[in-house]
């Protein structure tokens, strides 16, 4: 049966690693990394036609619906890589909040706290970035994270809005990392906030 619907083997290893890939660097992002995704889904819509025109071509011949089963495997591997997208993209579906970035030239790093209390951050070295996702709670002014170390860069679980002012005398809001006391661990790194929109 494989020897006569040889096309069903190469839909089946390109489904499974496209998925597994998709699905391991979830929380990753590289340079050309849509180039190889779009390039994988190519090939596989390439083989799933010509195995759709063979498939025509037996059902035209024996008269018989299993004529269509390759081609039926190849549609239900295209459904699997819908349905991967869609559960990677439900995991930011909550709004944004607050948003606040640190812009360090080549690398920078940024936070997404999301409405139902949930947030992502965002470690790039420039030819790609590291993406750690968790919980978080909002108290006031401070927000506590669900983790005391995030990839070197957030070194405590504590963090604070404040108020600073800018270079032309206008007030900006920035978070800062703060200790157990609520002290400053590095006035010099903070957090520019872009999008506050506690009360709304």
């Amino acid at each position: 049966m494989f020897k006569r619907n040889w096309l069903i083997i190469p839909l089946l290893i390109i489904g499974f690693y496209y998925n597994f890939w998709v699905i391991q660097n979830a929380d990753k992002e590289m340079v050309f990394q849509e180039f190889v995704y779009g390039g994988l889904i190519l090939i596989f819509l390439i083989l799933l036609g010509i195995s759709l025109r063979k498939d025509i071509l037996k059902y035209k011949e024996a008269k018989n619906w299993k004529s269509f089963f390759p081609t039926i495997i190849g549609m239900t591997i295209l459904l699997s890589f819908l349905a991967s997208s869609l559960m990677l993209k439900i995991r930011d579906n909550s709004p944004v909040i607050i948003q606040a970035g640190y812009d360090g030239g080549f690398n920078g790093a940024w936070f997404d706290f999301r409405k139902d209390g949930t947030y992502k951050f965002a470690n790039s070295g420039g030819i790609g970035a590291d993406f750690f996702r968790g919980k978080y709670t909002l108290s006031d002014t401070i927000i506590t994270l669900d983790k005391t170390e995030i990839d070197n860069v957030i070194k405590t679980n504590k963090l604070a809005i404040r108020e600073i002012k800018n270079f032309d005398s206008t007030k900006i809001k920035v978070i800062y990392q703060i200790g157990e006391n609520h002290n400053i661990i590095d006035k010099n790194f903070c957090f520019i906030v872009n999008k506050y929109q506690i009360n709304e």
